[in-house]
C-alpha cells in the first residue's frame, strides 16, 4: 500500500533531483552561449566608448564587475567590514561569486520542476518565458536596485544580445533537460 506523504516526498525528491542535472545543464548552455552572443553581439552593436567598464557590462573582459563578484564584495563588507572587503584578492572574489552563481543556477531549476509538475502552463515557451523572466527580474530590477549593475538603458546594445539571450537559452535548456529526464523516469 502506498502513502500519499511517500507519493509527494518520492516526486519532490524526483523534481529536485532533475532540477539540479538540469542546473548543470542549463549553466553550462548559458556560459556557452553568453560567451558567443557577447562575441557575435558586439561585432554587429558595437559598445559605446566606457560602456564596458560599467557594472555587469563585460564578462570576458572585467569578471570582477559582474554581478556575482559585487554581490559577493557586498556580502563581506556588511559580514565584516569594508577592509575585508577591499583586502580580498581575486581568487577569493572568484570563489564567492561562483557561489552565487551556483546557488541560482541550481535554485531555479529545482523551482522550475516543482513548479511544472504542479502547472504545467509554466512550460509555455519551452523554458524561453522562464529564462526572459530570470533575466528581466534579475538584470531588470534586482540587480540594478542592489547596486551590482548599471542601469539596463546604460549598458551596451550588445548587453541585450548576450545577457538576455543567455538566460533564455538557460530557460530552453532547463526545460529541455527536466521534460526528457521526467518523460524517461516515468
Amino acid at each position: 500500500m502506498q502513502y500519499p506523504g511517500r507519493v509527494a516526498s518520492s516526486k519532490l525528491l524526483t523534481d529536485v533531483a532533475l532540477g539540479l542535472a538540469a542546473g548543470w545543464v542549463g549553466s553550462t548552455v548559458k556560459a556557452a552561449a553568453e560567451s558567443s552572443l557577447q562575441e557575435w553581439g558586439e561585432r554587429k552593436l558595437p559598445p559605446e566608448p566606457g560602456q564596458k567598464e560599467l557594472d555587469g557590462a563585460d564578462p570576458a573582459g572585467h569578471g570582477d564587475r559582474m554581478p556575482p563578484s559585487l554581490l559577493y564584495r557586498k556580502l563581506v563588507a556588511a559580514r565584516k567590514g569594508q577592509a575585508a572587503a577591499d583586502a580580498l584578492d581575486d581568487d577569493d572574489v572568484e570563489a564567492g561569486a561562483q557561489w552565487f552563481h551556483r546557488a541560482l543556477a541550481y535554485g531555479y531549476p529545482v523551482f522550475y520542476a516543482v513548479l511544472t509538475r504542479r502547472v504545467p502552463l509554466a512550460r509555455a515557451g519551452g523554458g524561453a518565458a522562464g529564462g526572459a523572466v530570470l533575466f528581466a527580474a534579475f538584470h531588470g530590477s534586482t540587480l540594478p536596485a542592489l547596486g551590482v549593475q548599471a542601469s539596463p538603458s546604460e549598458l551596451p546594445k550588445a548587453w541585450w544580445v548576450w545577457e538576455g539571450g543567455s538566460h533564455v537559452a538557460y530557460g530552453v535548456a532547463v526545460d529541455f533537460v527536466v521534460d526528457t529526464l521526467r518523460r524517461i523516469t516515468r
